[in-house]
């Protein structure tokens, strides 16, 4: 594997030399995502703006066939070299070709927004004058990530890391607070005075008082509109670990609504007469927010958008000891939190039925998680993008 992403980047690298060249940069903005197949919501509000600026934009959101991503991130899969190869070659080819585009694009462009690692954007050289913003898809990160997570079971591959210059190239990157910040630093080691506590405009769709997305979902769902609301949205464990049936079986249904929303790698399994799973199709996990009382979540950036939308937030981290080894965690939550994170799911369950939720917790949570906040957050990135388009 080594020696494939080596020669890969050897390749590129020549490529790349001779599209800067017999490629003209314009006052434009690229947006580029391999987290997506379609345009996100970040990426959606600032194209808005900019099209009231008259501000020209491009954007690839092409997301990586999984089994091509995990086999170049983790590099951990013990198959015969040839049946791995064999494996990723398909979506490879299918990878190579749209690995061009976004290269012309990149070239051709002055600002490139980016909401995770992009190949191109960290390996390569870019021309002078080029702005690289990194919108992480998430706000916060409870857990760790990126070059945190190196020596972690569950982290990235170090030497990897190294040979593709993973999170290389950031002009910018934006946190959801300043207490986050130093935590972006060290996961993109990037220097702190590069990461901007601004948010992104993801935060201002959640401060929505959207009335009728609420009246659509109660026309979805209209047993939403009685009894108290639970979302329940564990996030992503490699070993595919759940938990999901217990929280099913504890649940009072007599008391409670429970809704359901995975992780886009996590399959929905879990069929229950009982229970609402979200049609994706139709409503996000930013909308159901909007309709809920109780967040439960483990150590999922999802905390952090409750917190925004004003929920009570409670931590079922059942498998604590495990996660802090595998994963690693930036905030030790049993030890700081208490009376919101749980490792038994009947204790936490008790603080909803009984009424007995911690606001002074809460407060200190959200103070961690939200502090330094743009009240516009969309308005902020506009400024920044701005800026770096003026910049010589």
């Amino acid at each position: 594997m080594k020696l494939l992403l080596n020669l890969l980047k050897i390749h590129l690298k020549s490529l790349y030399f001779f599209i800067k060249i017999f490629t003209l940069q314009k006052k434009q903005v690229f947006f580029l995502s391999r987290q997506y197949d379609e345009i996100s919501l970040n990426y959606k509000f600032i194209m808005k703006e900019l099209d009231k600026k008259n501000i020209k934009y491009i954007y690839i959101c092409k997301k990586v066939n999984e089994t091509l991503n995990d086999a170049v991130r983790i590099d951990k899969n013990k198959k015969n070299i040839f049946i791995k190869f064999f494996t990723i070659l398909s979506p490879s080819i299918k990878y190579y070709f749209n690995l061009i585009k976004q290269m012309k694009y990149i070239a051709k462009s002055k600002v490139v927004i980016v909401d995770g690692y992009n190949l191109p954007v960290s390996l390569l050289s870019h021309k002078k004058g080029t702005k690289v913003i990194q919108m992480w898809h998430a706000l916060g990160a409870i857990k760790k990530f990126g070059y945190q997570s190196v020596g972690y079971k569950d982290g990235i591959n170090v030497n990897t890391a190294k040979i593709l210059k993973m999170h290389n190239n950031y002009d910018y990157v934006i946190s959801g607070s300043t207490y986050m910040n130093n935590f972006f630093s060290e996961a993109f080691k990037v220097p702190i005075e590069k990461i901007l506590p601004i948010g992104t405009p993801t935060v201002d769709y959640i401060r929505e008082k959207n009335e009728k997305i609420k009246k659509n979902i109660f026309n979805e769902y209209p047993q939403l509109k009685n009894k108290i609301n639970i979302l329940y949205s564990p996030t992503f464990r490699n070993d595919n670990r759940d938990e999901t049936s217990k929280i099913i079986d504890k649940i009072d249904f007599n008391k409670c609504n429970l809704v359901l929303t995975f992780h886009p790698k996590i399959k929905e399994k879990h069929i229950d007469g009982r229970v609402i799973c979200i049609n994706r199709d139709k409503f996000s996990t930013f909308d159901m927010l909007k309709v809920c009382d109780y967040v439960i979540t483990d150590y999922s950036a999802l905390t952090i958008d409750a917190i925004i939308a004003e929920k009570k937030v409670l931590l079922y981290v059942y498998d604590y000891e495990k996660y802090k080894k595998e994963n690693g965690l930036n905030i030790e939550l049993l030890d700081e939190f208490p009376k919101l994170a749980y490792k038994d799911i009947d204790k936490l369950l008790n603080v909803i039925y009984k009424n007995n939720y911690d606001n002074e917790q809460y407060e200190k949570l959200k103070n961690i998680c939200t502090n330094g906040l743009s009240k516009n957050c969309t308005k902020e990135n506009l400024k920044l993008i701005e800026r770096c388009m003026n910049d010589e």
